[in-house]
């Protein structure tokens, strides 16, 4: 197992050095791929059980003001933003805390009657400015803490930073390498961040522990602690009734988000390229599955 550089990557799989990229490339990488193979490289696409978080500290003001949380998720407007971010980056699908199109997601009808979700931008940022002028910050301005890794963190904290401009708020986006940036935020240094959920499968108990109150998941990087959200997730790992649990995770899902701690920005989307000669592999939502290639040969 050895890692390359993207481009050195993409120069290998195009030479033939390299027969597949099982993680995953960006929109612009396959398409370079398929202008330059045709028919010789297999593209195989999916939803990725991967996200980006925004997160808000808690501990520090004003992120201790839910009417604050709630505007600044309430000025992204994640519908438009989806389809220019998910021509240049890995980030595609709006969802929520369950990865969109799985059996636990929740429906658009639904969706986007929670706070951040709204397909009215417009009027999302209207009350949003409202939110802040009350909360007595209108002319708010922080550092938004990120990973220095160019996909898909960079774009999405240019877009994070052009969202709440347009609700008068001014952001420094400052990325880090991931040992300082994890410790940043483990510390709980930062003020406002973009973290992620990276989940093997499409399973409640590890989508949602992400949220439990920070002395129960330490990986809670807003640092929250709510009693009501532990009860909902201790109570729907007990429940066996497929409509009742996912019931309890919709209630999840709109108590964290209306408490705003912490929201998905964008689900990511997974493309895979391989070879033609590669035969049996299966495509997942998950890189962290399909690993043993026991069963995959070459067609040579």
């Amino acid at each position: 197992m050895f890692t390359l550089q993207p481009a050195a990557m993409l120069n290998a799989i195009q030479g033939g050095q390299v027969l597949a990229e099982f993680r995953g490339i960006s929109p612009a990488e396959r398409d370079r791929l398929v202008s330059a193979m045709g028919d010789k490289i297999r593209i195989e696409e999916s939803s990725w059980t991967l996200n980006l978080l925004v997160v808000f500290n808690v501990e520090k003001k004003p992120f201790d003001d839910v009417r604050v949380r709630k505007a600044l998720l309430m000025a992204i407007d994640r519908w438009g933003g989806s389809q220019g971010l998910s021509r240049i980056s890995n980030l595609r699908a709006v969802g929520g805390v369950m990865r969109p199109g799985s059996p636990f997601a929740t429906p658009e009808a639904d969706l986007v009657k929670l706070p951040g979700f709204a397909k009215d931008i417009n009027a999302s940022r209207a009350e949003a400015k409202r939110l802040l002028a009350e909360a007595g910050v209108p002319n708010l301005s922080f550092t938004l803490h990120n990973r220095n890794l160019a996909m898909p963190y960079t774009p999405a904290g240019v877009f994070l930073v052009d969202q709440w401009r347009q609700i008068g708020v001014t952001v420094e986006h400052k990325q880090s390498d991931t040992a300082p940036y994890l410790a940043t935020m483990n510390a709980g240094n930062h003020d406002v961040a973009i973290d992620f959920s990276n989940l093997f499968m499409d399973d409640s108990s590890l989508g949602l522990a992400k949220y439990l109150s920070v002395d129960r998941a330490p990986e809670n990087r807003s640092r929250s602690k709510d009693a009501e959200l532990d009860k909902i997730y201790d109570d729907h790992l007990r429940e066996r009734d497929p409509a009742k649990r996912k019931a309890m995770i919709q209630a999840f899902e709109k108590r964290l988000f209306d408490q705003a701690y912490q929201q998905p920005l964008l689900w990511w989307h997974r493309i895979v390229p391989t070879h033609k000669v590669v035969m049996g592999w299966k495509m997942s939502p998950s890189h962290n599955l399909g690993a043993d290639l026991a069963e995959v040969w070459l067609n040579e």
